[in-house]
C-alpha cells in the first residue's frame, strides 16, 4: 500500500456493541466516566484501523486506569509513540492537549492525533495531527485547564502525509525538551493520594500544583492507587497493632529510638508529654506541604484480649506549635467520628483520649491540617 491509499481525514464507524458497552459503563464520576467513554471508543476503533492500514505491530501503552484522571491514550507504533486525544467538540478551531501528555517524561509522544467522537452518529473523525515539538514550542498554554492549545491551521489535516512523516522522522524533530519533575517521598505521595481520593473533587488534576500532580502520575503504583481509591476500592494495607507486640514494624512506621537516634532528652520529652505508658509505640512521619508532623500510636495489652490505645500528633520540631485548627480524629471504618481533638493557638501537640478495645476491632485515625487530610486504617 502507498501513502496515497490513506484517507486524508479518516472517518471511522464505532460498532454498535462497543458504543453501547462504553456508554453503559458508569462506574465513576461524570467527568471520569466521560473520559472513559471517549477513550474507550476511540482506542478500540482507531487502533484496529491503524493496525490494518499502517502497522500491525501497534499496541496500547497506557491502560484504562489513566482515563479516570486525564484524557488521552498512548499507542506504540513501531519506534514511535502516538497520543490519541479524543473530544466531542464539533468546532475544531484548535487542538487542546492535556499538559500531562506534553510535560511528563513517561507520557510524551512523537505524534498527537486530534480525534473527534460523535456518540449520536457513532463515528470517529481523525481531523489532524501534530508533533510534541510543535505543541510545546508553538502551542498556547491555558493555565486554567492545564492544556496546550494549537490553532487548527497549524495542524497537518491530510492524514495521508503521516505515512511519509514516519518514514523520514529521523530527519524531523518530533520532541521538545521538558523540565524535570520534583522527587516525591512516599509520605508526600500517600498524603496527596488521600487528599485526591475524595470523589467530591471532580477534577483532581487541577486540585494541586502541576509539579506535584505530575510527580504523582509518573509513578505507576501511585497512579493506580489513586485511581482505585477514586472508584471506591480500598488499597491501603491495614496496620495490625497486635503485631507490634511481637516486635513487628509496619512499612511507613518507625520506633521512637530509630526516629530520634541519640536525642535521648527529646525522646524522654515525647514519652512524658504523650503520657505513653503503652508497651509498644510507633511513629509515622507526615509531610503536609513544607511542614513535617509525627503521628504517635501506642498499644498496651490488658487481660482477656483487651488493649489500651493512645494516639497523638506533634510537630517534628520540638519547639514548634501545631497550626491552629489541626484536628486528630478517631473514626469508625464507615467514617463516623467517635472522638476528635483540635489544636488551639499555642498547642505543640494534641492527643485523643485513651480508648480500650478488644482483639479484632477495626478503626481509622484521621489527621486534618488546613485542606489536607490523611487517614490510616488499623485493626487490633
Amino acid at each position: 500500500m502507498t501513502f496515497l491509499d490513506v484517507p486524508t481525514q479518516p472517518l471511522l464507524q464505532i460498532s454498535t456493541e462497543l458504543n453501547q458497552a462504553a456508554w453503559d459503563n458508569r462506574s465513576s464520576s461524570a467527568p471520569a466516566w466521560w473520559n472513559t467513554y471517549l477513550n474507550q471508543v476511540c482506542v478500540q476503533t482507531v487502533s484496529p484501523w491503524l493496525e490494518s492500514e499502517l502497522d500491525p505491530s501497534i499496541r496500547t501503552v497506557f491502560d484504562r486506569s489513566l482515563w479516570q484522571l486525564v484524557n488521552g491514550t498512548a499507542l506504540s507504533l513501531g519506534s514511535h509513540r502516538l497520543i490519541l486525544i479524543p473530544d466531542k467538540a464539533i468546532e475544531t478551531s484548535e487542538f487542546r492537549v492535556p499538559q500531562e501528555w506534553i510535560d511528563l517524561p513517561s507520557f510524551v509522544g512523537d505524534y498527537y492525533l486530534a480525534v473527534m467522537v460523535d456518540p449520536d452518529d457513532a463515528s470517529i473523525l481523525i481531523w489532524g495531527y501534530t508533533t510534541h515539538y510543535q505543541l510545546k514550542t508553538q502551542g498556547r498554554y491555558d493555565a486554567d485547564d492545564r492544556v496546550y492549545c494549537l490553532d487548527a491551521q497549524s495542524l497537518i489535516r491530510d492524514f495521508a502525509v503521516f505515512t511519509v512523516a514516519r518514514e523520514v522522522s529521523s530527519e524531523e524533530m518530533t520532541r521538545a525538551a521538558i523540565a524535570a519533575l520534583p522527587n516525591l517521598s512516599t509520605v508526600q505521595a500517600e498524603q496527596l493520594i488521600q487528599r485526591l481520593a475524595n470523589s467530591a473533587i471532580l477534577h483532581p488534576r487541577l486540585e494541586i500544583p502541576f509539579q506535584l500532580w505530575g510527580a504523582l502520575l509518573e509513578n505507576p503504583q501511585w497512579r493506580q492507587q489513586l485511581e482505585r481509591l477514586r472508584l471506591g476500592q480500598s488499597t491501603n494495607a491495614i496496620v495490625q497493632l497486635s503485631r507490634w507486640l511481637q516486635n513487628t514494624i509496619d512499612e511507613g512506621w518507625q520506633t521512637l529510638e530509630s526516629l530520634l537516634g541519640n536525642q535521648s532528652d527529646l525522646a524522654y520529652q515525647f514519652r512524658t508529654t504523650a503520657e505513653m505508658s503503652a508497651a509498644v509505640q510507633r511513629i509515622k512521619v507526615l509531610e503536609f506541604g513544607e511542614q513535617t508532623y509525627w503521628l504517635f500510636v501506642g498499644i498496651e495489652p490488658e487481660e482477656n484480649d483487651r488493649f489500651w490505645i493512645r494516639v497523638q500528633l506533634r510537630s517534628a520540631e520540638s519547639d514548634a506549635i501545631l497550626p491552629s485548627g489541626a484536628t486528630l480524629a478517631l473514626l469508625t471504618t464507615s467514617g463516623n467520628e467517635v472522638q476528635s481533638v483540635t489544636a488551639r493557638d499555642r498547642d505543640n501537640g494534641i492527643q485523643l483520649r485513651r480508648f480500650r478495645c478488644s482483639a479484632g476491632t477495626q478503626f481509622n485515625v484521621q489527621v486534618s491540617i488546613d485542606s489536607i487530610r490523611f487517614t490510616e486504617e488499623f485493626t487490633v
